[in-house]
């Protein structure tokens, strides 16, 4: 009976990943069918997309109808229809409807911090990369790994009033007993744009090592429950009585806020920059902070497995990220403080730090994706 049921398992096993091998064939020969490994012009896309009906894009950003009403204007005839969906949502919303064998939605646009849409979905086939050279020949290789629409940062925030330039230049300043209570940050247990970066620490933990010694002039000893030097900032920087807000909005008020005369620092995603015009008196130090600022915020593009509008598709991306030479009018709605394309032909903000000069640790989705949770772990046990 023992032989039996092994040779049973055995079967099973096979059978399920054979059926596993199948499906990747076919997600891969819908991907070729339908051109996505193709680089065709513009114009013969526009002519095979106005036979295929309304393109619908589920997109975190409110800035995508502004897109698809500048693509209206340039492409007559293809309707589009967007809605804009909350980051949190998005991911079990497009999951739920794909094993349904709901195949609405054409183009989805969200962010990758963690790995999840890498290896959950992409990985899975459900969505497919559409890199055509004419597009994102230029874009550095770290950024290729989706496909790339621009990137966010979090950034360490100060506040103009008070100080002239950032009063910190590396994450060990931040452990300092100057700094004890004056520091503002989101409870990594729950948000995983702020348990991201310390991942990557963990990662680059000799980098992390080596800034302990320029800061303070010895080489980090370790504690029994420190496993290296990323996780000992962790815990080293939770014991200094961090001040953990609930938003971005509320790391720019604690911050910002006019009058005070001993501000904290906060870290917070660049795009909030923009409150400026709402009276906050703050800045970012992008060029101080060592080892790096942390890691990018890829917003990607990604084309539905077998929607029902390919070629339209092929062209919104195209259009989007500025057509060939990456000035047209679909980059345009993206261009705000805080924000970067990483397609060299773009134009950026003004004011925007060019994205080259802002120290930052490359995206390693593999890694954070593979230990993320030890780290949230970690955090959550020395935490205060």
């Amino acid at each position: 009976m023992k032989k039996t049921l092994a040779l049973i398992l055995s079967l099973a096993l096979i059978l399920s990943m054979t059926a596993t091998a199948l499906a990747g064939d076919a997600e891969e020969k819908w991907a070729a069918d339908n051109g996505l490994y193709l680089d065709e012009p513009m114009d013969e896309l526009y002519e095979k997309a106005k036979t295929e009906g309304k393109l619908v894009i589920y997109t975190i950003s409110s800035r995508t109808q502004k897109v698809a009403n500048a693509f209206a204007e340039v492409y007559p005839g293809i309707e589009v229809e967007v809605y804009d969906i909350s980051s949190g949502t998005l991911k079990d919303k497009f999951i739920t409807e794909y094993e349904s064998g709901i195949h609405t939605v054409d183009i989805l646009h969200s962010k990758e911090q963690v790995g999840e849409y890498t290896f959950e979905i992409f990985g899975e086939g459900w969505l497919h990369n559409y890199q055509p050279a004419s597009i994102f020949g230029n874009v550095p290789e770290s950024y290729m790994t989706l496909t790339p629409l621009m990137v966010e940062l979090n950034l360490w925030f100060y506040n103009t009033e008070v100080y002239n330039e950032c009063p910190i230049t590396s994450w060990w300043d931040l452990t300092k007993e100057e700094w004890r209570g004056k520091v503002v940050y989101q409870d990594a247990q729950g948000n995983d744009a702020y348990c991201a970066p310390l991942t990557a620490m963990v990662q680059h933990a000799d980098e992390m090592a080596a800034d302990y010694e320029r800061v303070f002039g010895k080489p980090i000893e370790l504690d029994a429950d420190e496993p290296n030097a990323g996780y000992a900032f962790i815990k080293r920087f939770l014991a200094n009585d961090p001040i953990m807000a609930k938003g971005s909005d509320e790391v720019i008020e604690l911050v910002g806020a006019a009058g005070q005369a001993n501000p904290p620092v906060g870290y917070s995603s660049s795009v909030k920059l923009r409150k400026t015009s709402d009276g906050y008196a703050i800045n970012y130090g992008p060029e101080t902070m060592t080892p790096a600022n942390g890691i990018p915020a890829l917003n990607f593009l990604g084309i539905a497995n077998e929607c029902q509008h390919p070629n339209a598709a092929k062209l919104f991306i195209k259009f989007w990220l500025g057509g060939e030479d990456g000035l047209g009018a679909g980059y345009k709605p993206l261009v705000s403080l805080g924000s970067w394309s990483v397609r060299p032909e773009n134009p950026t903000a003004e004011g925007n730090i060019a994205l080259a000069d802002i120290p930052l640790w490359d995206i390693d989705f593999d890694f954070i994706y593979n230990n993320i949770e030890d780290v949230r772990d970690y955090w959550i046990a020395h935490r205060n």
